[in-house]
Protein backbone atom coordinates (compact mmCIF):
# COMPACT_ATOMS: atom_id res chain seq x y z
CA UNK A 1 0.00 0.00 0.00
CA UNK A 2 1.25 3.65 -0.37
CA UNK A 3 0.26 6.99 0.61
CA UNK A 4 -2.78 8.19 -0.27
CA UNK A 5 -2.92 11.66 -1.93
CA UNK A 6 -5.40 14.04 -0.03
CA UNK A 7 -7.84 13.91 -2.48
CA UNK A 8 -8.64 10.44 -4.22
CA UNK A 9 -9.45 10.83 -7.51
CA UNK A 10 -12.53 8.62 -9.12
CA UNK A 11 -11.83 7.04 -12.24
CA UNK A 12 -13.57 7.69 -15.52
CA UNK A 13 -16.37 5.12 -14.62
CA UNK A 14 -17.26 6.04 -11.29
CA UNK A 15 -17.47 9.59 -12.49
CA UNK A 16 -20.04 8.55 -14.91
CA UNK A 17 -21.81 6.30 -12.39
CA UNK A 18 -21.89 9.59 -9.88
CA UNK A 19 -22.78 11.65 -12.77
CA UNK A 20 -26.04 9.25 -13.46
CA UNK A 21 -26.57 9.17 -10.19
CA UNK A 22 -26.78 12.57 -8.93
CA UNK A 23 -29.66 13.12 -11.87
CA UNK A 24 -31.91 10.89 -9.95
CA UNK A 25 -30.70 9.63 -6.47
CA UNK A 26 -33.77 7.64 -5.93
CA UNK A 27 -33.14 5.75 -8.68
CA UNK A 28 -32.56 1.62 -8.49
CA UNK A 29 -31.12 1.46 -11.80
CA UNK A 30 -27.54 0.94 -10.57
CA UNK A 31 -28.13 -1.41 -7.70
CA UNK A 32 -27.04 -4.82 -7.29
CA UNK A 33 -28.84 -6.75 -4.54
CA UNK A 34 -28.67 -10.27 -3.32
CA UNK A 35 -30.66 -11.97 -1.06
CA UNK A 36 -29.57 -14.79 0.71
CA UNK A 37 -31.72 -17.64 2.70
CA UNK A 38 -30.22 -18.95 5.97
CA UNK A 39 -31.93 -21.89 7.32
CA UNK A 40 -31.95 -22.82 10.64
CA UNK A 41 -31.12 -21.15 13.81
CA UNK A 42 -29.21 -17.83 13.19
CA UNK A 43 -25.93 -16.91 15.06
CA UNK A 44 -26.58 -13.07 14.54
CA UNK A 45 -23.53 -12.19 16.53
CA UNK A 46 -21.77 -14.09 14.57
CA UNK A 47 -22.96 -12.86 11.24
CA UNK A 48 -22.41 -9.47 12.89
CA UNK A 49 -18.96 -10.40 13.24
CA UNK A 50 -18.54 -11.74 9.36
CA UNK A 51 -19.96 -8.04 8.09
CA UNK A 52 -17.85 -6.13 10.14
CA UNK A 53 -15.20 -7.82 8.59
CA UNK A 54 -16.40 -7.42 5.14
CA UNK A 55 -16.48 -3.86 5.67
CA UNK A 56 -13.02 -4.05 7.08
CA UNK A 57 -11.29 -5.61 3.87
CA UNK A 58 -13.29 -3.87 1.13
CA UNK A 59 -12.95 0.09 1.17
CA UNK A 60 -15.38 0.51 -1.77
CA UNK A 61 -18.10 -0.43 0.66
CA UNK A 62 -17.31 2.35 3.02
CA UNK A 63 -16.24 5.21 0.32
CA UNK A 64 -18.43 8.23 -0.66
CA UNK A 65 -17.85 10.11 -3.29
CA UNK A 66 -19.01 13.75 -2.38
CA UNK A 67 -18.75 16.36 -4.91
CA UNK A 68 -16.12 18.89 -5.34
CA UNK A 69 -15.71 22.43 -7.17
CA UNK A 70 -13.23 20.35 -8.98
CA UNK A 71 -15.79 17.12 -9.93
CA UNK A 72 -16.07 13.64 -7.33
CA UNK A 73 -13.71 12.62 -5.29
CA UNK A 74 -13.59 9.52 -3.20
CA UNK A 75 -13.81 9.67 0.40
CA UNK A 76 -13.43 6.71 2.56
CA UNK A 77 -14.65 6.53 6.04
CA UNK A 78 -13.45 4.12 8.56
CA UNK A 79 -15.00 0.77 9.16
CA UNK A 80 -16.70 1.78 12.22
CA UNK A 81 -18.68 4.68 10.57
CA UNK A 82 -20.60 2.46 9.13
CA UNK A 83 -24.33 0.92 10.69
CA UNK A 84 -24.44 -2.07 8.56
CA UNK A 85 -25.67 -4.33 11.96
CA UNK A 86 -27.77 -7.11 10.37
CA UNK A 87 -30.47 -6.26 13.38
CA UNK A 88 -33.17 -9.02 12.74
CA UNK A 89 -36.99 -7.89 11.42
CA UNK A 90 -39.70 -10.44 11.70
CA UNK A 91 -41.49 -10.41 8.35
CA UNK A 92 -44.27 -12.35 7.66
CA UNK A 93 -43.69 -14.80 4.72
CA UNK A 94 -46.33 -13.17 2.54
CA UNK A 95 -45.06 -10.26 3.33
CA UNK A 96 -41.13 -11.36 2.60
CA UNK A 97 -41.12 -10.63 -1.71
CA UNK A 98 -42.13 -6.69 -0.62
CA UNK A 99 -39.96 -6.15 2.17
CA UNK A 100 -36.86 -7.58 0.33
CA UNK A 101 -37.64 -5.51 -2.66
CA UNK A 102 -38.12 -2.61 -1.00
CA UNK A 103 -35.09 -2.61 0.73
CA UNK A 104 -32.65 -3.45 -3.06
CA UNK A 105 -34.93 -1.14 -4.70
CA UNK A 106 -34.05 2.38 -2.68
CA UNK A 107 -32.04 4.26 -4.57
CA UNK A 108 -28.38 6.19 -3.14
CA UNK A 109 -27.16 9.20 -3.16
CA UNK A 110 -23.97 7.99 -2.85
CA UNK A 111 -22.25 11.77 -2.25
CA UNK A 112 -23.48 11.25 1.54
CA UNK A 113 -24.54 7.10 1.60
CA UNK A 114 -22.52 4.42 1.81
CA UNK A 115 -22.91 2.78 -1.11
CA UNK A 116 -24.14 -0.88 0.37
CA UNK A 117 -27.27 -1.26 2.62
CA UNK A 118 -28.33 -4.73 4.20
CA UNK A 119 -31.06 -5.92 6.05
CA UNK A 120 -31.76 -9.08 8.20
CA UNK A 121 -35.15 -10.35 7.64
CA UNK A 122 -36.72 -13.47 9.94
CA UNK A 123 -39.43 -15.18 8.85
CA UNK A 124 -39.50 -17.41 11.72
CA UNK A 125 -36.57 -18.95 14.24
CA UNK A 126 -35.45 -21.09 11.67
CA UNK A 127 -35.40 -18.81 8.01
CA UNK A 128 -33.50 -15.82 7.81
CA UNK A 129 -33.31 -13.48 4.48
CA UNK A 130 -30.09 -11.20 4.65
CA UNK A 131 -31.10 -8.60 1.71
CA UNK A 132 -28.04 -6.70 0.29
CA UNK A 133 -28.48 -4.03 -1.96
CA UNK A 134 -24.62 -2.29 -3.06
CA UNK A 135 -24.64 0.59 -5.69
CA UNK A 136 -22.47 -0.35 -8.81
CA UNK A 137 -19.93 2.55 -8.19
CA UNK A 138 -18.68 -0.10 -5.55
CA UNK A 139 -19.24 -3.39 -6.92
CA UNK A 140 -20.36 -5.35 -10.03
CA UNK A 141 -22.21 -8.53 -10.83
CA UNK A 142 -19.04 -10.50 -9.78
CA UNK A 143 -17.69 -8.50 -6.96
CA UNK A 144 -21.08 -9.28 -5.29
CA UNK A 145 -20.84 -13.06 -5.73
CA UNK A 146 -17.78 -12.94 -3.76
CA UNK A 147 -19.22 -10.67 -1.15
CA UNK A 148 -22.11 -13.10 -0.81
CA UNK A 149 -20.22 -15.93 -0.06
CA UNK A 150 -17.86 -14.49 2.37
Amino acid sequence: ARPRPERVPVSAAQRRLWFVNQLDTTSAAYNIPVAITLTGRLDVAALTTAVHDLLDRHEALRTLFPATADGPIQQILPATAIDLDPIPTTVAETDLDRVVAEVVTAGFDVTVDPPVRLRLLRVHDEQHVVAVVVHHIAADGASLASLARD
